[in-house]
C-alpha cells in the first residue's frame, strides 16, 4: 500500500487566492502556481504550506488586480482553497491521534487498526477535531442507516459547494426521499434496466468479462485492465444505449472513480475537477439517450438521473469488490483452488467480502432533527460517520447477520443489486478461465481513498511461473 502525504494543493495559475479569515475573505496578492510541499517524514504533518498568504507590503506578480478579474475566477479560487483547508484539517486531526482523522488521512497503515480504536471508545465516539460522531458498532450503524432522522446531503441539507467539501459529487449527494423515488426505476425489468432478473445481468457480465480477459496479455493489471473496464459495457447494454454512446459511456465512466471517496475526503484539485467533468459527461450522455423514456421532464428526467446515479455509484464499487475478493481468496491457503474447482462458490465469496472487508468502508449521514443515538442526544445538523467494515465484523452482531457492506439507502439503494451481480459474474469467469491466476507484483492502494481503499494497480499473471528449460 502507498500513502499520499498531504501537500498544499496548487491553485490554478489563472486563479486568485484569498485568505479565508474570520472577518471574511480579503483579496490577496496574485501568486503563480504553488509547488507541493512534502512532509519531513512519513506520517508527519506537512511543513508550512505555501498557502500562507503574502503580506500587504509584498510586491505582486505583474497580473491584473483581483477586482479586474472575473468573479467566477475568484469564486473558483475560494472553492479550491476551502477544499485544501478541509484536507489540512483531516491531516492534523490524525496528527493529534484522532482515529477518525487517521482513517480519513488514508495512509499506508492498516485502517482496521484505527477502526478498532473507534470501537474501543464505545458505541458512539466523538471526533472532536472534525466535529463528527463515529460508530463501529453494528446496532448503532443499522439505526443510522435506517432511521429517518439521519439523512444524506440533499435539498434539505447544506447545498453542495457551500460546506467543507465544495467539490463533492453532485450526483451522489442525494437525500433519502430522492433515492426512494428513483430506486424503483432501477429495478430489474423496470423502465431503465433491460434485464428482467439478476441472472440475466450475470450472464451478460460474464460474456463481457470473457472478452476482456481474451484481450489481456499474459501479464495484466486486474484493477485497471479488467475490473474497471467491465461495469461500463454491462451498464451501457442494460441502458440500451446505441453503439456510439455505448463506446463513449464505457470510456468515460471509469474517470468517475474518485466520486465516492470525494464524499468525505477532499481529492486533489485537478482530480476533483476531472471527476466532475466525467460525471457531467456521463449524466449528459444518459439524459440525451434516455430522454425518450418519458419526455424532457417528469418521469423521463428521473429516469436519466437514476441511470447516472446508478452508473457512478456502481462502477468503481464493483471494480473494488472484484479485486478485493480475488486478493482475499489468493491470500488464504487453498481458497482460490476451492473456487476454481467449483466456480459456483463465486457468489458466496463476494458475500463474504461484503461482510468482512466491504468495498464501502465508511458512510456519513447528517441528523435532520434532534435525535438520540446510543444514549447520546444529537442536535439537528450533527454529522455521523458509520465505519461499515468495522460494523460488519462487530463481534457483538447477531450470528448469521446479513452483510452490511453496501448501505441500504441513498445511492446504493439504486445500484447494490447490479454491483453484487456483476462482481459475482466477474469472479466466476476468472475462476473458470484463469484457474492459475497469480500475483505478479506488489498491489498499490490509491491515495486519498478512505471510503473504498481502492486499488491503484493489482498486477497479475495468467499462469503460474515455470522454471526456464536448461
Amino acid at each position: 500500500m502507498t500513502a499520499e502525504p498531504l501537500s498544499a494543493e496548487p491553485l490554478p495559475a489563472d486563479r486568485t487566492r484569498t485568505d479565508p479569515s474570520p472577518a471574511g475573505p480579503a483579496p490577496a496578492k496574485r501568486l503563480t502556481a504553488v509547488p507541493p510541499v512534502e512532509p519531513a517524514s512519513p506520517g508527519s504533518p506537512p511543513s508550512e504550506p505555501p498557502a500562507t498568504e503574502p503580506t500587504a507590503a509584498e510586491p505582486v506578480v505583474t497580473e491584473p488586480a483581483p477586482a479586474a478579474r472575473p468573479r467566477a475566477g475568484l469564486a473558483e479560487a475560494l472553492v479550491a482553497r476551502r477544499n485544501q483547508l478541509t484536507r489540512a484539517a483531516q491531516w492534523f486531526a490524525g496528527t493529534e491521534g484522532d482515529p477518525y482523522g487517521l482513517l480519513l488521512r488514508a495512509g499506508a497503515d492498516d485502517p482496521a487498526r484505527h477502526e478498532e480504536r473507534v470501537r474501543e471508545r464505545g458505541p458512539l465516539y466523538r471526533s472532536a477535531p472534525l466535529d463528527t460522531w463515529v460508530t463501529a458498532h453494528r446496532a448503532v450503524a443499522e439505526q443510522v442507516l435506517t432511521d429517518p432522522a439521519f439523512d444524506g446531503t440533499g435539498p434539505d441539507g447544506t447545498p453542495v459547494g457551500l460546506d467543507g467539501l465544495p467539490l463533492r459529487s453532485e450526483l451522489l449527494s442525494l437525500d433519502r426521499a430522492t433515492a426512494a423515488r428513483l430506486a424503483p426505476l432501477t429495478a430489474f425489468g423496470g423502465p431503465l434496466l433491460w434485464a428482467r432478473e439478476e441472472n440475466c445481468v450475470a450472464q451478460r457480465a460474464a460474456t463481457y468479462a470473457r472478452r476482456l480477459l481474451e484481450g489481456c496479455g499474459e501479464h495484466f493489471d486486474l484493477a485497471e485492465d479488467f475490473a474497471r473496464r467491465l461495469p461500463g459495457p454491462v451498464l451501457a447494454e442494460q441502458f440500451s444505449l446505441p453503439d456510439a454512446a455505448h463506446e463513449e459511456f464505457a470510456r468515460v465512466l471509469p474517470d468517475c472513480r474518485h466520486a465516492l471517496d470525494g464524499l468525505v475526503c477532499p481529492q486533489p484539485y485537478a482530480t476533483a475537477r476531472a471527476t466532475r467533468t466525467a460525471e457531467a459527461t456521463v449524466a449528459a450522455l444518459l439524459a440525451r439517450h434516455l430522454s425518450e423514456a418519458g419526455g424532457a421532464g417528469g418521469a423521463g428526467a428521473d429516469t436519466a438521473r437514476a441511470a447516472a446515479v446508478l452508473a457512478v455509484s456502481a462502477a468503481e464499487t464493483t471494480a473494488v469488490l472484484i479485486v478485493d475478493t480475488v486478493r482475499r481468496l489468493r491470500a488464504r491457503t487453498g481458497a482460490w483452488e476451492r473456487l476454481t474447482a467449483d466456480p459456483a462458490l463465486a457468489a458466496e465469496a463476494v458475500r463474504e467480502t461484503l461482510r468482512t472487508a466491504p468495498p464501502l468502508r465508511l458512510e456519513t449521514r447528517t441528523t435532520r432533527t434532534e435525535t438520540t443515538l446510543a444514549g447520546t442526544e444529537l442536535p439537528a445538523g450533527a454529522r455521523v460517520a458509520v465505519l461499515m467494515a468495522a460494523a460488519g465484523r462487530d463481534p457483538g452482531a447477531p450470528a448469521g447477520a446479513a452483510p452490511l457492506g453496501l448501505a441500504p439507502d441513498l445511492h446504493f439503494a439504486l445500484s447494490a443489486p447490479l454491483i453484487t451481480s456483476i462482481a459475482g459474474a466477474a469472479l466466476r469467469t476468472l475462476a473458470e478461465t484463469l484457474p492459475h491466476l497469480r500475483e505478479a507484483g506488489e498491489p498499490v492502494i490509491r491515495p486519498r481513498s478512505p471510503v473504498l481503499l481502492a486499488p491503484a494497480r493489482f498486477p497479475v499473471a495468467k499462469r503460474e511461473s515455470t522454471p526456464c528449460a536448461s
